[in-house]
């Protein structure tokens, strides 16, 4: 029997929601992405639902997104099969009768707080309100470039890189770091399937970049709350406000925010 090998890129929870795409990405054609080592295409229908499919064709296993969108069907474009948005071949060209196991995986699938969340395991386990909550992306408060950032290694090591933010100090000494983000005491605290670290520093001098947003004079409370919930999804709540303003306590408005 032979010996199946680990290894870090191919061990990926499966009942777990994953942001795949924006919002902004996903349009009426065909649009290919790989999450959590299976390739994925994803389109709208004409009433502008999302569609998540397994991009590989029944028949062999050519990518679906190489073909067309067509009445919101996907349309191989190898051999032609159609195939809805089940997932399910709906035609085959040149026979009248289609074979019952003719069909690709669809994924469950929800829009929510301005990305697709694809849900990789069992669809009877895909529950909603289990999607991370990044609700200021809706809030018009709140300002983002919505820009896509690809970083070619394991996702885990994104993960550790912005969980443990003490390499701020050391790489980014120019601009958001100096010696008391690694000096600072932090608290952590979990949960069964999240993780939350969070670092206060107080009457500290602020960095370039914060003292830039600040745009004022003086030393600065500055806090750091990380978020982490599995699998893959971190959300960091970061920020400076005027010593002695009442951030600590709660009250921000005297500072500058960023959530991400």
């Amino acid at each position: 029997m032979k010996e199946t090998k680990f290894t870090m890129n191919y061990s990926f929870p499966k009942n777990a929601w994953y942001a795949c795409a924006r919002d902004v990405e996903v349009k009426k054609e065909l649009f290919a992405r790989k999450i959590a080592n299976e390739p994925l295409v994803m389109y709208r229908t004409s009433d502008n639902k999302v569609v998540v499919l397994q991009d590989a064709c029944w028949h062999r296993l050519l990518p679906l997104s190489k073909g067309k969108l067509i009445n919101d069907q996907v349309i191989c474009g190898y051999h032609g099969l159609n195939y809805n948005k089940e997932g399910r071949c709906t035609y085959m060209p040149s026979q009248e009768t289609i074979n019952p196991s003719a069909c690709v995986k669809s994924y469950a699938a929800v829009e929510k707080h301005r990305y697709i969340w694809v849900w990789m395991g069992d669809p009877a386990e895909a529950n909603e309100s289990k999607v991370p909550d990044l609700h200021w992306n809706n809030d018009a408060d709140w300002a983002g470039d919505g820009e896509v950032i690809y970083g070619k290694c394991n996702y885990r090591l994104i993960l550790d890189n912005l969980m443990d933010l003490t390499h701020e100090t050391f790489i980014h000494g120019e601009s958001i770091g100096n010696d008391a983000v690694a000096e600072a005491p932090f608290e952590v605290t979990h949960t069964d399937n999240s993780v939350t670290v969070t670092r206060w520093m107080l009457d500290i001098e602020p960095p370039p970049f914060w003292k830039g947003q600040l745009g004022k004079e003086g030393n600065v409370d500055r806090w750091q709350i990380i978020n982490f919930q599995a699998p893959s999804t971190i959300t960091i709540d970061v920020g400076v406000a005027l010593k002695n303003t009442g951030a600590f306590e709660g009250d921000r408005s005297q500072g500058v925010n960023v959530l991400f």
